[in-house]
Order: C-alpha cells, then structure tokens, then sequence
C-alpha cells in the first residue's frame, strides 16, 4: 500500500509537541511492515538546514480567496530513508516557531495550515498518488477537504482513501465564515452536515464528516470524545455518527530514542538486567540540581516531570497538593515550560521546600532524558490526555507512573497489587488534589518496601508499547477500508 502521511511537525526537527513524535516514527514502522510511506509537511528552517534538498518540478500555486499563493515541492529523505515532500513558502513557513513564537500565536494561522493542507493534496495527487493519505490534527484536515471537495482535485482523488487521525480534540481549526474562500470549495460544503460550526468554519468537523476513516491515539480516548460532552468540545454528536469508522489506536513510543541501555544523555545506561546504574543517574542529578542526597535513600524517592504547564496537565490540582505531597518526604524534579503565572506558583513551592523541590523552566531534551532515568516516580495528573507518550517512556526507564485515569494513560498504566503482583504504576480517578495525594502515598508506601518496589519496576521494565505494534493496527484498518471501498 502506498501511503502519505501530512502533518505539520516531524520529529526530530520540526516539534512543538507529541504530534512530531509520531510523524517522526510512525512512517518507519509502517515502512518495516511493507507499506510504501512518504511524509509531506511544511519546509521550515529547521527541516531545510538539517536534510539534503532538492526542488521537484516548476513552481505552483494556488487561488486562496482571490490571491495567488505560489510554492516550490522539495524532496529530501530522512536519515531512516523515508521520503520527504516539503512545501516550500517562505512567507508561510520561513519562521522560528511552527505554530507561535515568543508565546503568541501567529496571526495568520488557519490561512498557513488551510494553504498548507490544500497543497498537500495537490502534492499527493500530482506526484504521489497514494492509494490513501493519513493526515493529522486540524493543521493537516484542509487535505481531506481538498480531496473530497475541491473542483480541481475531487474527480482525480475519488479512489484514494482518506484516514483523519485526532491527537487533540480541543483543538479543531475553527475561523470565521467570511474566511471561507480560503478552501478553495463551493458554498454548499458550508453546511451543518459537513463544515458548519455555530455560525463559524470547523476545519477538524470537516476533515470527520469526509474522511474514510477516523482514528484517534488511544481507545479510551476514542470512547470520552464521543461520549462525554466535556471532553468531546462540541463535536461529541459528530463523532458518534462516525462510529462505525472511528477507532482509538495506541501510540507507540520511540525505542530508538527512549532506551536507558543506550541513551546518550544519561551518565550511565541501564537495562532491567544491569539496575544499579539508575540510582547512579539519581545521585548525579541530585548533584547537578543541588538537591541533598537523604540518608536513607529507600525512604525518599524522586518522583519526576516533564511537562507543559496548562490545566490540561493537571498542574492546577498539583498546586493543590504541593504541601501535602512535601509532607509525605519525596523530592519533585519539573522541566516546565507554559503559563508564566503558573510558573511562579511553582517557583513560591521550591522557595518553601528547598530541600524537596526543583522547577527548571523551559524544555531540554537532554535534560527531560536524565530526569526520566534519575526518577523512581513519573507523575502525569492529566485533566485529559489523548493518548501521552511520556509514561511509556517512564515504564522504559523503569519509573513508575502515577497518572489519572484518563485517555491513554488509562491504557497503558494498571495499579500495581502486590497481592498478585500485577500492575505497573498507580492510578487516581477523581480530579482533585486529594485524590492526587492519595495515589503518591500509594507509591511511596510501596517504595519503602524493597522487595515489593523492585517487583513493580520489573513489571514497568516488561511494558512494551512499540511502534511496531502500533503499526500493525494502523495497517489493518487501511486494508479494511480498502476492501470496504473495494466492496462498493
């Protein structure tokens, strides 16, 4: 099958998020199983600098609400050998940041990602011609449009499939309707039975209504978004109408990246055979971060984050529980960066406990790599999560996750019962700080028992969630929906 994947971000080099995570892997597991995979996403900087490129074809454009936007097609391969179709404009995508910059939003947004999906039709159908193309999140869902409703494209892509995959419900694409020349369609798709949305455009509504086949990043996620209006951000109804064709896949963590036995940024590797080097990494960070070493290690465990301060991160309900979980004798180590305001509440708590607390503001991806290997504890007390990939990566390292019961941390965390053994990390349900507190004593009260700590990191060590198996999933629903089409 001969796939093409659009999306926005593609790790390593153009990452604002979890989303490049996946671009970045996802095409090299599918590739390992047979599929034939390209990735089309923007030129930015970042991707022109660091790859070899070159221009295919004649410059092209396209009538964006009366303007002409011209653009170049770069090819280019990544180091794995996946090729790369890059849309090249400068005035669009020559920019620092992807989606922002200095924390402010470029303005000119849903024009940037509207040009950008509908070339990245046109791309696909002059050039790729993939039996079906897998796009992602709201910056990527003018693809689909373009595919099933553009004049130009409609009749030329009738046979190709069309997968839409949600990483983020609550953000959707949604511009006034004034704008809606920008797509290229007639006004008969701004209805509410496909584009409509109180009055204004939805891209992501769209992109649902039109495509083959949705797919979200985890199957509870797939669930909450259809069922609970909360989290289902005004498309809930539209969802459940595509039951039949709307599926939660798991995300697959990035092994080649996040592997203690040979990850490059931590003072030295482990493995679940050859343990003793993550209490080396603890003590070497406890040192760089100025923390004191306890005198009974057993009794004091680090407990680590990395993560993006916004209320859909829990760190609202953990502003809450700061002083109690000091109480308990943990140390708490977070790499944030976000809302400037929450950044201070955090920083008045290392004030207060400076012997148990450490912010470090911003993102370093060496240092979010030796957090994760320092920690015995990796907390995620999400509002909501899609699907994260950080606790994955925690049960790789052998840090125990203690999450919220939500999305995809619910899938892929179980508590731990030493009764029977079983279980990988700890759970809370109700989304308030004591319920929070309540799963970190949990913790600590099982790390301050040996024999049974060291039972549960071997159950985080067995925990595989590899892109490979994920992969797998992917491509059975591609040759579902071509036997479904084929069936017609």
């Amino acid at each position: 099958m001969r796939i093409a994947i659009v999306a926005a971000e593609i790790g390593p080099w153009a990452k604002a998020g979890g989303l490049a995570d996946v671009i970045g892997a996802l095409p090299r597991a599918l590739a390992r199983r047979g599929a034939e995979v390209c990735v089309i996403a923007p030129a930015y900087p970042a991707l022109t600098a660091a790859l070899e490129t070159h221009p295919i074809g004649d410059t092209r454009s396209i009538e964006m609400g009366g303007a002409g936007e011209s653009y170049r097609v770069l090819g280019a391969r990544t180091p794995a050998g996946i090729p790369l179709y890059l849309i090249d404009h400068p005035g669009m995508f020559g920019r620092a940041g992807i989606y922002d910059e200095n924390g402010k939003e470029y303005s000119d947004n849903v024009r940037r990602f509207v040009f950008f999906g509908r070339a990245a039709a046109a791309v696909a159908a002059d050039l790729v011609r993939p039996d079906l193309i897998h796009a992602h999140d709201w910056h990527a869902a003018a693809t689909v449009l373009a595919m099933r409703a553009e004049p130009a494209l409609r009749d030329r892509m009738k046979s190709t499939l069309a997968v839409f995959t949600i990483h983020n419900l609550a953000f959707q694409g949604i511009f006034e309707s004034h704008d809606f020349p920008l797509l290229g369609v007639d006004w008969p798709w701004y209805s509410v039975e496909v584009l409509e949305f109180w009055g204004r455009v939805n891209l992501m509504k769209g992109a649902i209504v039109l495509a083959d086949g949705v797919t979200t990043v985890s199957p509870t996620y797939a669930w909450e978004i259809a069922h609970d209006p909360e989290l289902g951000f005004g498309l809930d109804g539209v969802l459940r109408a595509k039951r039949d064709h709307l599926i939660g896949i798991l995300n697959g963590a990035d092994y080649d990246e996040w592997d203690p036995a040979r990850d490059r940024f931590i003072p030295k590797p482990y493995s679940p055979r050859r343990r003793a080097n993550k209490k080396f990494c603890l003590d070497v960070l406890r040192d760089d971060l100025d923390l004191p070493h306890p005198a009974k290690a057993a009794a004091v465990p680090m407990i680590g984050m990395v993560t993006r301060l916004t209320p859909q991160k829990g760190v609202d309900i953990l502003a809450g529980a700061l002083d109690s979980l000091m109480a308990l004798e943990i140390q708490l180590v977070m790499l944030a960066s976000g809302d400037p305001a929450l950044e201070k509440i955090f920083q008045a708590a290392v004030d207060r406990h400076p012997d148990r607390m450490r912010l470090i503001a911003g993102f370093d991806n060496a240092l979010a790599h030796r957090i994760m290997a320092a920690s015995n504890m990796f907390l995620m007390p999400s509002r909501f999560e899609p699907c994260g990939l950080t606790q994955m990566y925690a049960l790789r390292y052998g840090a125990a996750p203690i999450v919220r019961a939500t999305g995809g941390l619910r899938d892929t965390v179980s508590e731990f019962n030493p009764r029977t053994r079983a279980g990988n990390g700890f759970l809370f349900a109700d989304y308030d700080a004591a319920a929070l507190s309540d799963a970190v004593a949990r913790a600590v009260a099982i790390f301050r028992h040996p024999a049974k700590w060291q039972l549960l990191v071997g159950n985080c060590f067995r925990s595989d969630y590899s892109w490979d198996r994920a992969a797998e999933h992917y491509l059975r629903l591609f040759e579902q929906l071509r036997a479904e089409r084929g069936a017609v």
